[in-house]
């Protein structure tokens, strides 16, 4: 199976003559007919389907809430099985879109992805031919960790090892701080004392020789 294309959001080049209508409230972005489709809230509120996706993305899920709040006067609407794009779309405001983006896209939910099949032309490559477009519609970016210039001490230092090297190292401390915390007691059990060296006393002093002469 082919990987998705994956974008963080969309945009539309903005339009001057472009009626405040026609753009989410949200996102200020024209609506069209994929991601940027226009949906209805119960309240009558309009927002595109990007940023009500991101909105039902944000709920807790410990409060396992199956409505939505709306950004602006906070009415609830139920949340369909489906997820956001199953929400009512705005037949009247999609009408009003340039002809080509009249027709509503399918669009449906992937993880944390919006995503639709992109057609192309059937006389272009087969491989290019229905490829997915995926958002990402999570709360933020996923950006590498910040590599720090300079690291310092030993948490800099185990931080550009290796898994396998980091725990050797970690055996290796451990190790070593074993021997000097039982070095000690080990000194105490054989000479009464921390010093593991005793002081030599010789115990037996040999007796001088003496030389007995027998006379004649």
């Amino acid at each position: 199976m082919e990987t998705p294309t994956e974008v963080w959001h969309t945009q539309v080049e903005p339009d001057v003559e472009t009626d405040s209508k026609l753009e989410c409230s949200i996102c200020f972005n024209t609506y069209d007919n994929i991601f940027k489709t226009p949906k209805i809230l119960q309240c009558s509120h309009t927002f595109c389907l990007e940023c009500l996706a991101r909105v039902v993305a944000a709920l807790p899920p410990e409060t396992k809430s199956d409505k939505v709040l709306c950004p602006f006067c906070r009415q609830p609407t139920p949340i369909p099985q489906e997820g956001a794009p199953a929400l009512r779309t705005s037949q009247e405001l999609l009408s009003t879109l340039p002809p080509h983006l009249q027709h509503e896209e399918p669009v449906w939910i992937e993880g944390s992805k919006l995503c639709y099949k992109q057609h192309t032309d059937s006389n272009s490559d087969s491989s290019q031919a229905d490829m997915c477009v995926c958002v990402d519609i999570g709360l933020s970016k996923k950006d590498n960790p910040p590599v720090e210039s300079r690291r310092t001490g030993l948490r800099g230092f185990c931080g550009g090892c290796s898994d396998w090297k980091r725990l050797l190292l970690i055996t290796f401390m451990v190790v070593v701080l074993f021997c000097i915390l039982l070095w000690p007691v080990q000194c105490i059990l054989k000479t009464g004392n921390l010093r593991c060296v005793s002081d030599f006393t010789p115990t037996h002093q040999p007796s001088p020789m003496i030389l007995v002469t027998h006379g004649k």
